[in-house]
């Protein structure tokens, strides 16, 4: 067969050259089209470039500049709403920040003079208006703590009225004591209010109010304590430092803060205004230079059009001629191999002279081949590669197997799972090579130890072995461990790593599946496996079995 296809090929049409040909068409119309498309982009990235450069760049950053000038609008009232000292450091921080951003903006991307004069204008006035927010902040201060000092000289005062005998009685309060009372309501309220001609009409009232107070201090009893606080009292309302003046003055600077607020609020809406307007007409430039750009790449677009045309037609004949003459032999092809799965016969009887004819015929060759691989490798993947004796695969299929006949046969199935005493020892003293070695000799002296045809040994990893018995009841299984310790011993493979003796010795664990109680496969090893760790922790070189586990 082989050689009529190395016959054939001197007279057959090659795929390969087929779409070398197809490629190479494809390439070429690919190419033009790259060609008139990039003659056609180069001319919209000229024009875009010149946008890019020059307009874009101002719109973007005129944007930015609008935002920021918001940004400084919103924080300047923020400024103008602090109440406290960290406030106004937190609103005077961002005030400085957008202020700084700004400049900079306006000084790297615009270099406009009169910009610069604007912000120049708005950072002068913004100080001004800082140094007004900051000094009525100072004086808000200062009225606190004389209206602190007010009413710590009031209740002192009334000290001096306070006269309780031994039961607990007060005598009435004296015309002093009241209107000093109604001098300290009117305090509370001149500190509540907003308007300075109601101040000035108060501050009026409380030098009348003060000197009906020195009135009666002079006619009752501790006239002069009264009088010395009296004086006092009008000393922190009405003389020069005192709650009245520094109302009338934070009345003053408020009114002078909202002026210059006021002012400032109306520079930064009018920076806002100019740079709206210049990027408006940045915008308006941008729109005629792309009305341009667009009527030229509609006349390049059509020539790009009908190139596309005739390449959309060629690939058309192409994918018709791939669909005949290759997917349909290939689809013929699919369904010989999956035949062949299925077990059918196939035979490479696909018309042509082609690689696709060549898949074929190698398909055969390669199946048939396959197939007595397959024979073998069923063998030795039910065999240890090291031991030569079977694996935890063929382990698992013969256990289930000899549980299924026990339950049939009401009879018992016995386990011994064994574990190499000090194994990892073993390889650390004598090395991997001689620890294989030592694995080959145990699987090859327990094999030997089973006396019945029936009885199955496996590795079951590492060095680990499992022995199946069947008919095998709980004594036998125990007999059966004896005999494998006594064998392993008398094999005397030398170890002296070892805690236990100076030779090679085993730890064996037993379950067992009987009619009073059957176990599957999992269980039976599971169980088998805490029986060998009953094993080791006992000392290791002797049996265990799981019945003397659950005892305990």
């Amino acid at each position: 067969m082989i050689s009529a296809i190395d016959k054939s090929r001197k007279h057959r049409i090659s795929l390969n050259r087929i779409f070398s040909i197809t490629s190479g068409g494809m390439l070429l119309l690919f190419l033009i089209l790259t060609w008139l498309i990039y003659s056609s982009l180069m001319g919209f990235k000229t024009l875009l470039d010149d946008i890019a450069d020059e307009s874009l760049p101002n719109i973007v950053f005129s944007s930015k500049l609008y935002g920021e000038s918001s940004r400084l609008l919103e924080a300047t009232q923020q400024l103008s709403k602090s109440n406290s000292d960290a406030s106004k450091r937190l609103a005077e921080e961002k005030v400085e920040q957008y202020l700084a951003q700004l400049k900079r903006i306006s000084e790297q991307y615009f270099k406009n003079e009169f910009l610069d004069v604007q912000l120049n204008i708005i950072s002068l006035e913004i100080a001004e208006f800082t140094a007004l927010i900051k000094k009525n902040l100072l004086i808000n201060q200062q009225i606190s703590e004389k209206e602190k000092a007010i009413y710590r000289l009031f209740t002192l005062s009334l000290a001096f009225e306070s006269n309780v005998n031994d039961f607990g009685q007060t005598k009435e309060n004296s015309f002093w004591a009241m209107q000093l009372s109604k001098t300290i309501v009117n305090v509370s309220r001149s500190i509540n209010m907003n308007r300075l001609q109601e101040v000035r009409d108060l501050f009026r009232q409380f030098n009348t109010d003060l000197e009906l107070l020195r009135q009666y201090a002079q006619q009752e009893t501790n006239s002069s304590q009264k009088l010395k606080l009296t004086n006092n009292l009008a000393q922190l309302i009405v003389q020069e430092e005192g709650l009245l003046p520094l109302k009338i003055l934070q009345l003053r600077t408020a009114g002078r803060a909202i002026g210059r607020e006021n002012f400032v609020h109306n520079l930064i809406q009018d920076f806002g205004r100019l740079l709206e307007y210049s990027a408006k007409e940045t915008e308006e430039k941008i729109t005629k230079k792309m009305g341009a750009t667009i009527n030229k790449a509609e006349s390049e677009t059509s020539i790009i059009g009908v190139a596309l045309i005739v390449g959309v037609i060629f690939l058309i004949v192409l994918i018709i001629f791939i669909q005949k003459n290759i997917m349909a032999r290939l689809d013929m092809l699919n369904t010989m191999v999956k035949g062949k799965i299925k077990g059918q016969v196939m035979s490479a009887n696909l018309k042509g002279n082609d690689e696709i004819t060549d898949i074929a015929n190698s398909f055969v060759l390669f199946s048939e081949t396959i197939e007595q691989q397959n024979v073998k490798l069923e063998q030795m993947s039910l065999s240890d590669g090291l031991t030569n004796i079977a694996n935890r695969r063929a382990l698992d299929i013969r256990l289930l197997h000899d549980i299924e006949l026990s339950i049939r046969k009401k009879s018992y199935v016995a386990v011994l799972l064994m574990d190499v005493d000090f194994f990892k020892l073993y390889n650390d003293n004598y090395g991997h090579a001689a620890g294989d070695e030592c694995l080959k000799v145990i699987a090859h002296t327990i094999k030997h130890a089973l006396k019945r045809n029936s009885d199955f040994i496996a590795r079951y990893g590492g060095e680990e072995f499992v022995c199946v018995l069947p008919d095998t009841d709980l004594q036998g299984a125990e007999d059966i461990a004896q005999q494998i310790l006594q064998s392993v011993r008398d094999s005397k493979v030398q170890h002296k790593m070892s805690a236990i003796s100076d030779v090679v010795t085993l730890s064996i664990g037993i379950a067992v599946s009987g009619p009073d109680k059957v176990l599957m496969p999992e269980q039976l090893l599971n169980q088998s496996d805490k029986a060998l760790y009953l094993a080791k922790s006992k000392g290791r070189n002797q049996y265990c079995t799981y019945s003397a586990l659950v005892n305990n």
